[in-house]
């Protein structure tokens, strides 16, 4: 049970490479940085000021158990992917997971899925961003609708968003979490204002168990769970944190379990007032004038500036590491292998994303769409990212541990309801059909993951040796070790099987 620094080394089936040898800070991370990472990808200061009402869109008064759902489903998912994460870690994230149990093929698919996904979001939080920056700054008499000015607050998002990130992951983690507890706080103040404006009873209408047999509550759950999207970026903090194994399995289940107690405390409160909602204009202002709070409007439009921008810098952490395992694997240009010599920080990963996102800004706000409908559909493309990953990832935990003679009943069970979950919330995207452009959004998602395909396929047909490290830089803990060795397990990484050695 070793591993190597050197890739293409036959120990066994398939090389290790271990993760912290590749160049990237050691020890950079405590169990706090590594929570701050995943809270900010999340981005729950975003999600409250939007997800709620789209629950309510869907389902009415079963919005309530429409979180309570995507809450059960997202733990399911975490507790799975906890189960790899206790025993092996890596900046592969669940791309690497994915092919300890099914193969470096599909773990090319699970990895680009979910750098898709990161990279997606980069773009669409960067223009995220720019609005609500630009919100902020109206409302203190600011504003321009200039191009010229436009252009500049794209400019100053992404560079923030990718100055943090470049300046370490310790400097990123620590304003990641500081902020975004700020936008949450400030939030609170009008979900709380909501609580007492009710009165203290409760609205037995939302907890009916009737809604539990409504389609609509599950269709609803489908967005309940795609706002969680984000928590496993702490998975790609491998080679980074300290007690990697201990500290990322941990903070997988603390960021859902407190997303979701603050999803499902928001959006109860929030139902309550719905009915009387313009959907046409931000709903927490709206929110706060009616509850009597609206002097914390403007706190929380800047407040929610600063979380988008702070949601950037979080998965352009994560996306600059996957770009980094991939190129060490071999399977993209090795100028993304490059670590800045005193930050230790994948630094040409980091600019990259940030290129991506400035780009894709600056289109938006030169098309006559209009930013917000760019911000729409490009989150939406994005989120079938991580739901890909998700599904691939749950699928080989269990086939992973069955080879490494760990797989338990509570695994399996775990690991198939996950499955059957998520499986619905991918159907749900599907059937009942979607109204337009929904119904063909995620078939561009389909096309773009053909042609990462493709290129796995071509370096599997014309440098098979490369193909066939994809997913293998991880470290196994020292007590996995041990018991591979005690139970005489040798080969794990079993050529096309996928395992881990």
């Amino acid at each position: 049970m070793t591993t190597t620094d050197d890739p293409t080394a036959p120990v066994g089936g398939r090389a290790l490479t271990a993760a912290e040898s590749t160049g990237l800070e050691r020890d950079a991370l405590g169990p706090w940085g590594v929570f701050a990472q995943g809270l900010a990808a999340a981005a729950p200061s975003v999600a409250v000021a939007v997800v709620p009402f789209a629950l309510f869109v869907a389902a009415g008064k079963g919005a309530a158990w429409a979180a309570v759902i995507g809450l059960l489903i997202v733990v399911l998912v975490a507790l799975t992917i906890s189960f790899q994460a206790r025993r092996t870690v890596s900046s592969g994230s669940l791309g690497t997971y994915t092919g300890n149990g099914l193969g470096p093929g599909f773990a090319f698919a699970a990895g680009f899925s979910l750098l898709f996904g990161y990279i997606g979001f980069a773009t669409t939080g960067t223009l995220g961003g720019v609005l609500y920056l630009d919100a902020f700054l109206e409302s203190i008499g600011l504003g321009s609708q200039a191009i010229w000015f436009k252009l500049l607050l794209v400019a100053v998002v992404v560079g923030v968003a990718v100055y943090l990130p470049y300046r370490g992951v310790s400097v990123a983690a620590r304003y990641e979490l500081a902020f975004e507890l700020l936008a949450i706080a400030s939030i609170l103040v009008i979900i709380v204002a909501s609580y007492i404006g009710y009165g203290f009873r409760i609205d037995w209408e939302q907890w009916k168990p009737q809604h539990l047999g409504s389609s609509a509550t599950f269709i609803a759950a489908v967005t309940a769970v795609g706002s969680y999207a984000g928590f496993e970026s702490v998975a790609s903090l491998g080679a980074e944190a300290k007690n990697a194994h201990r500290n990322i399995a941990r903070s997988l289940l603390r960021v859902v379990i407190l997303l979701g107690v603050l999803y499902i405390f928001a959006t109860y409160p929030q139902i309550l007032h719905f009915d009387d909602i313009d959907g046409d204009k931000a709903v927490l202002p709206q929110l706060a004038d009616s509850v009597g709070v609206a002097w914390v409007n403007q706190v929380v439009s800047g407040a929610v500036a600063i979380a988008f921008i702070v949601f950037v810098t979080a998965v352009t952490t994560a996306a600059a590491r996957s770009l980094f395992t991939f190129a060490h694997e071999g399977a993209l240009p090795r100028v993304f292998t490059k670590v800045h010599e005193e930050h230790k920080t994948p630094w040409a990963g980091v600019v990259f994303v940030g290129i991506v996102a400035y780009v894709f800004s600056v289109a938006a706000t030169f098309s006559s769409a209009g930013r917000l409908v760019f911000d729409v559909y490009g989150g939406y493309v994005a989120n079938w990212g991580f739901l890909t990953s998700y599904l691939l990832v749950v699928i080989a935990t269990p086939i992973w541990l069955r080879k490494i003679n760990a797989l338990t009943p509570w695994h399996l069970v775990v690991s198939i309801a996950a499955t059957v979950g998520l499986g619905y919330v991918i159907v749900s995207n599907f059937y009942p059909v979607p109204e337009f452009p929904f119904n063909i959004l995620p078939f561009v998602f389909g096309v773009i993951l053909l042609a990462g395909l493709a290129w796995y396929w071509y370096l599997k047909r014309t440098r098979p040796e490369i193909a066939q490290r994809i997913g293998t830089i991880q470290t196994l803990s020292e007590e996995e070790q041990r018991r591979l060795a005690d139970e005489g397990i040798v080969d794990v990484l079993d050529g096309e099987g996928g395992g881990a050695r």
